[in-house]
């Protein structure tokens, strides 16, 4: 039977946001309680609204509507008729239910329509809609990210026209960075703002821009960011030449074609073409990539680890499921060894992810509260924490949902297979969660050069510098310090070797860095929920030997070029 409410049936999400993350420090630094741009004269009342919020309408609107039509949704997926992308009817209804309930501008600033809540809020809103389609976050999960990149870039202008409709759902976004030759290669982008400064009209403050986008994420939406070379490359080539547009939706910018996809068939990913498009700078001219597409990018990261763990949640949810209704000599196959251990395995990485995935949103908006308040030691802190951290739970989070994806196909034997239930769909929306926005082998190459210069080296002293009353956990806890010393001796080791062994090894040290962070993480939610202890006791007696063996690789590789 399915459920009614997907906030309230998930008890592990539902104390994280109630229980464990610290709104008090969130909303002191994100917004302006008490005050009359605040609609809140309390924490409490805030906090309150926010639950109440992912109870309903989210919640009840992921579990009652939107999961519902996700078969529909993908078996019929959106179409390309005529140079025009054509969403299937299920779709559309998503997109109005989210427009009625007025949660298309949950970050939006509220002078612009929105509602102005906190990132963190925003991840836990998208893991629920995603538990119910993974393909509708693409609208919903990446309209904040666009949003928050024109408020905090973008001149006074620009936010006041396209914000407000972007708030309530009345205009959807895309960002374009990638080519056909400029995948992660980013640097290697083409796409002219011009003929260079020859097509910039500096009366109205208009470019124009030529040359081709693909794989697009809802490449037929109305507000367009995109990245394209603005100078000369014989005088500044690679990066410094890229500058960063906001392109909207006309008959200059055309799509050629939308890609025919393994997964994720309600979100048209789309081929387009810039004929002389009109465009308007963000920001500085020559500060796209290292700048721009960089912020925006931490957020569509975020934001995709918050659609890989809503599927994780849905795997979950229906590998328990099968497991409770399928018999199988005599017996229900929950009760077979076999089976129960694949089930603890995907409860426990499930909750690993997680509190990666919420410790994480509460830094980016600590560090993003502190930047924009100009509290300069405090931003420094978090803004190194959330670029460390940020490619480590998009890493984390999504290689975790193809895992849990995998095994709730295994859990349902040959049944899994078939398309009549849903771990086929997932098994397929889960694929794509790991390779765009970066793919993890991406991931990994950001996060081991933080890595080794010591970025997480205070978080972690931190949490092993707490006490634990309980004897257990204590105990817990110490074989979690003899793992952080190990991570410690594997990073020591790197300081004294290139990049070309540090990015070898890099999963191995990046996955001991993982196992020692989300260790501390369940202990400590251990202390404060009981329900929570077999989940922390399982991973860390996982991860001890995961992390002896991943040291004794660390320090002993020898790198190859394959054949």
């Amino acid at each position: 039977m399915s459920s009614e409410n997907f906030y309230l049936d998930c008890p592990d999400l539902k104390f994280l946001v109630e229980k464990v993350i610290d709104w008090d420090a969130i909303l002191k630094v994100k917004d302006t309680i008490g005050s009359g741009d605040c609609p809140f004269s309390t924490v409490e009342e805030a906090t309150s609204a926010f639950f109440e919020m992912l109870t309903d309408p989210i919640g009840t609107l992921a579990a009652q509507r939107v999961a519902p039509r996700a078969t529909e949704v993908d078996d019929i997926g959106c179409q390309f008729k005529d140079g025009q992308v054509i969403f299937p009817e299920a779709l559309k209804r998503n997109l109005k239910d989210l427009s009625d309930a007025q949660v298309m501008g949950m970050t939006i600033p509220r002078q612009f329509g929105g509602l102005g809540f906190p990132e963190t809020m925003y991840i836990a809103a998208i893991e629920i809609m995603s538990r119910a389609d993974a393909s509708l976050m693409n609208f919903f999960g990446l309209q904040g990210g666009i949003a928050e990149c024109i408020n905090q870039f973008a001149s006074d202008a620009l936010k006041a026209k396209y914000l407000p409709p972007m708030a309530t759902g009345e205009k959807t976004g895309a960002m374009a960075l990638t080519e056909p030759d400029a995948g992660s290669d980013l640097a290697n982008v083409q796409l002219k703002a011009g003929g260079f400064e020859a097509m910039h009209n500096p009366e109205t403050d208009e470019w124009t821009l030529s040359g081709a986008k693909r794989f697009i994420t809802n490449g037929c939406g109305d507000v367009i960011l995109v990245l394209a070379r603005s100078e000369d490359p014989e005088k500044k080539g690679g990066g410094r030449g890229l500058s960063f547009f906001l392109v909207e939706k006309s008959d200059a910018v055309k799509v050629r074609r939308i890609e025919h996809k393994l997964g994720i068939h309600g979100s048209p990913t789309c081929e387009l073409y810039f004929d002389n498009a009109k465009g308007y700078l963000i920001g500085k001219r020559g500060f796209g990539l290292a700048r721009y597409t960089s912020w925006l990018m931490l957020a569509a990261r975020l934001a995709v680890s918050a659609q890989a763990q809503g599927i994780s949640e849905a795997a979950l949810k229906a590998a328990i499921r099968y497991a409770d209704e399928r018999e199988q000599f005599g017996k229900k196959i929950k009760t077979f060894p076999q089976v129960s251990a694949i089930l603890l395995d995907m409860e426990v990485y499930s909750q690993a992810a997680r509190s990666l995935l919420y410790a994480t949103a509460e830094i980016v908006d600590l560090h993003q509260g502190a930047e924009a308040r100009g509290i300069r030691d405090m931003e420094k802190k978090y803004s190194k924490l959330a670029d460390l951290l940020t490619p480590i739970v998009k890493y984390y989070t999504t290689e975790m949902a193809n895992k849990l994806a995998y095994d709730a196909i295994q859990i349902h034997g040959g049944n899994g297979f078939m398309r009549e239930y849903p771990v086929e769909r997932l098994y397929r929306d889960a694929r794509i969660t790991n390779i765009y926005e970066g793919t993890s082998q991406i991931q990994l190459i950001w996060a081991i050069s933080r890595l080794v210069r010591g970025d997480m080296n205070e978080l972690l002293a931190g949490l092993a510098a707490h006490e634990f009353a309980d004897p257990e956990l204590n105990v817990l806890a110490q074989k979690v310090k003899q793992a952080q010393a190990m991570l410690g001796e594997a990073i020591a080791f790197l300081q004294t070797k290139d990049n070309g062994y540090r990015e070898w090894v890099a999963k191995s040290v990046t996955d001991m860095a993982i196992d020692v962070y989300v260790s501390f993480l369940l202990l400590q939610q251990a202390e404060k929920w009981d329900a929570k202890r077999k989940i922390a006791r399982k991973f860390v007696h996982d991860a001890l030997p995961r992390c002896a063996m991943n040291r004794d690789y660390a320090l002993t590789a020898e790198p190859q070029i394959a054949v």
